[in-house]
């Protein structure tokens, strides 16, 4: 999976909990496919060694693959 673009809405620091939440939309291209728009709700700790762009960036493809190549496979987490 490549992430082509990436864009940012409703970034929210949670001052309580040390967390940054934002939903990411992501601009995702897989091998064999046409490139397409992924959105994702992420949140991140609000320190770390990395900028927050990266570390939000990189959970929100984490979580977009992980749904992905679930939704592919078939399987269904959750209850009728």
């Amino acid at each position: 999976m490549i992430v082509l673009d990436a864009a940012f809405d409703h970034v929210r620091r949670d001052r309580d909990f040390g967390r940054v939440e934002a939903y990411v939309t992501l601009l995702i291209k897989r091998a064999g496919e046409a490139a397409r728009p992924v959105r994702v709700r992420t949140n991140v700790t609000d320190r770390g060694t990395q900028t927050l762009r990266v570390r939000l960036l990189e959970n929100a493809a984490s979580l977009a693959d992980y749904v992905m190549r679930r939704d592919a496979s078939g399987q269904m987490d959750h209850a009728a």
